[in-house]
């Protein structure tokens, strides 16, 4: 039940920052003081970051799956150094602390045509490394309020929010129920992601899950020239 995904993970800064607000560090696996935040239990504040702890700080490019028969992680190790080679660094100058729905996630503003475009072409280009979906899997994903595009798109791609439907973010919190803790996990995200040095897209990050349920680690980074 191995899964791989191929995630951008930022460094530096932005990875200390993100990891420690999360309170997990998805290279070493090393468990890490939250930031506290006035008038919210820090009980309370690892419960409502639990499961984007166990993904790890990152932006989805191509969502998890399982290798096809005949590839190895070997093979998708050389096939990512060799599509890295042919990638520019894409600058988001300042990401916001937005809510898409009822979570918060850190996602760049106006229009970006060039981060979109990288993204498919992320999708597109490894998917010859998914194994089919079973027919449990894809059940269970269609359980989800999927339009007809997206639910085309996870038939094609094995992941709905692609293409079109792409938007690039950075998972924070679980769902969030409205209220007083939302609001103070809200106010605090802001100050805690607003950083002086713009986030690079300069690689992509490849990410294990070995078991269904584990935590997801960062295998490596592949810079881009």
């Amino acid at each position: 039940m191995t899964r791989y995904a191929l995630y951008f993970a930022p460094d530096a800064e932005w990875w200390r920052r993100g990891s420690m607000w999360l309170g997990r560090d998805a290279i070493n696996g090393q468990q890490l003081p939250q930031p506290a935040i006035a008038g919210l239990a820090a009980d309370m504040q690892w419960q409502l970051t639990r499961d984007a702890r166990r993904y790890g700080f990152h932006a989805t490019l191509k969502a998890p799956f399982q290798l096809a028969d005949g590839l190895t992680e070997a093979n998708l190790h050389q096939a990512l150094q060799e599509f890295c080679k042919q990638q520019n660094h894409i600058k988001i100058q300042a990401p916001e602390v937005q809510w898409m729905g009822k979570f918060l996630a850190l996602r760049p503003t106006g229009e970006q045509p060039a981060l979109n475009e990288f993204a498919f072409a992320c999708v597109s280009h490894f998917d010859h490394f998914r194994a089919p979906m079973s027919r449990a899997e894809l059940a269970r994903r269609q359980q989800m309020p999927l339009s007809p595009r997206q639910n085309d798109l996870l038939l094609e791609w094995g992941y709905p929010y692609t293409a079109e439907e792409f938007r690039f973010h950075i998972t924070l919190t679980d769902r969030l129920d409205a209220g007083a803790v939302a609001d103070s996990l809200h106010a605090a995200a802001i100050q805690y992601f607003t950083l002086p040095e713009p986030l690079i897209i300069n690689s992509i990050a490849l990410f294990i899950e070995h078991q269904a349920g584990a935590d997801f680690e960062l295998l490596e980074r592949f810079s881009f020239r």
